[in-house]
């Protein structure tokens, strides 16, 4: 029996975190160069990357853009987030034979 390597499923990984939280850590802190002088955004930057390793440690991968989606962060492709739409339907309430696109 061959046993496959748990390193084929394992996700890139960048300064410690997965790419889709450097993403989201990247865009933050590239908020904050905009608005503010770069030595308040850098601290921010390791700041960040600090409690995001805290929050996603012992967790699963893609924990952060889960969490996002769950506070109501609209992703394309997506279903609205239960904190926007707590129920979804697929018919409208006025004519249960068509589907809403």
């Amino acid at each position: 029996m061959n046993i496959c390597p748990r390193t084929l499923d394992k996700p890139m990984i960048l300064f410690g975190l997965e790419v889709e939280d450097v993403g989201v850590l990247a865009l933050f802190v590239g908020i904050t160069v905009i608005l503010c002088n770069p030595v308040i955004p850098t601290f921010l930057f390791f700041f960040g990357w600090w409690i995001l390793s805290k929050i996603k440690k012992g967790k699963p991968s893609g924990i952060i853009p889960h969490l996002l989606y769950k506070c109501g962060l609209m992703m394309p492709g997506l279903i609205p987030s239960p904190r926007l739409k707590p129920r979804y339907c697929v018919y409208r309430k006025a004519d249960p034979k068509k589907i809403l696109y």
